[in-house]
């Protein structure tokens, strides 16, 4: 009678702990908890090791409100550098290789641009124009009004040349990394005809492999380590980055596609365009076509690597930006 007693209850212990461990892999597998963690120790690190600090602003027009991070002591005797992202996550994920290098030469502003991380507009309008308006505002919220540099790669290379052409007065200086600024509509289709003629699942991923095939687009080593990652932890970090504000991610790229630019106006900031020769995305032959649109620049080509130079190499990247910008 006593042996049946524990059978009994060997087997309800043994199903609360079954019913707890398969709550506990449905929560792992299903809600982007190791992401948020992840999420979570790149903010003490930008925190803690880098000086920076998240600060949100609401501008003027009472739809907008743009986060940033920046440095928690500016001091006179260092230039501010602004740093734009690209279309693969928002501002910690795509510079984590580089924050703690540039925060010790520069008083860093890092947003995350509009749609992206915790930045937001209820304005209907998904251009390059609204992207450089919110930047702009919120620098000059946080009393940013100086003369500045700014640092882009990529989707923020479009960014910032919008802001030198709006606001030279207020650039001194422009980096643009990898970034497709000036593409006419033709070299718009060809390029993506390369990737299957529709783009968006490729800047927008949904699934993971989606998000595979970006990582292998976007650099030279493929960074195969992605391969071995596990499909659930791959659509968390998609759960994370996309989820909230797919659709307004895909106007974004839809307008930056398919909008008909005019011919590209040439700006008087000196600037230095960074490329990697392997980049698949936007291939080096536009980079050097940048080069000979803009008098006052020059072209530093960076070996084996592709688009995501961030990522492949963040300390010639740094080193460059620094000498640049510093006039070392």
């Amino acid at each position: 009678m006593a042996s049946m007693k524990h059978v009994h209850l060997f087997r309800r212990y043994l199903s609360i702990a079954l019913t707890l461990f398969q709550s506990l892999i449905s929560c792992l597998f299903n809600f982007p908890i190791l992401i948020k963690i992840t999420d979570s120790f790149l903010s003490l690190y930008f925190t803690v090791f880098c000086d920076l600090r998240p600060v949100t602003v609401d501008l003027d027009d009472g739809e907008t409100t743009v986060h940033f991070w920046i440095s928690g002591h500016r001091r006179i005797s260092r230039p501010d550098l602004v740093m734009l992202h690209g279309y693969g996550g928002n501002s910690k994920w795509q510079f984590v290789h580089q924050v703690s290098d540039l925060s010790k030469s520069f008083n860093l502003f890092i947003p995350d641009l509009v749609f992206f991380g915790k930045s937001y507009t209820k304005n209907a309008d998904r251009s390059v124009e609204i992207q450089a308006r919110s930047i702009v505002g919120g620098l000059r919220k946080l009393g940013c009004d100086g003369r500045i540099s700014v640092y882009s790669i990529s989707y923020g290379g479009f960014v910032a040349y919008k802001m030198a052409e709006m606001w030279p007065e207020m650039m001194e200086k422009l980096v643009i990394v990898s970034s497709g600024v000036g593409f006419t509509q033709q070299q718009k289709t060809a390029e993506m005809r390369k990737h299957g003629g529709d783009c968006s699942r490729m800047l927008v991923p949904k699934t993971p492999m989606d998000l595979r095939m970006l990582v292998k687009i976007s650099t030279n080593t493929g960074l195969t380590f992605v391969d071995w990652i596990p499909d659930f932890i791959l659509s968390q970090f998609i759960a994370v980055m996309y989820e909230k504000n797919r659709q307004e991610l895909l106007e974004l790229a839809k307008n930056l596609l398919e909008r008909e630019e005019a011919e590209l106006p040439v700006i008087s900031q000196k600037t230095l365009i960074v490329w990697g020769d392997k980049d698949k995305v936007f291939p080096l032959e536009h980079g050097y076509r940048l080069q000979r649109h803009l008098q006052n620049s020059r072209l530093e080509i960076i070996k084996e690597t592709g688009h995501a130079v961030n990522v492949e190499a963040p300390t010639t990247l740094n080193n460059l930006i620094t000498s640049f910008v510093l006039n070392v």
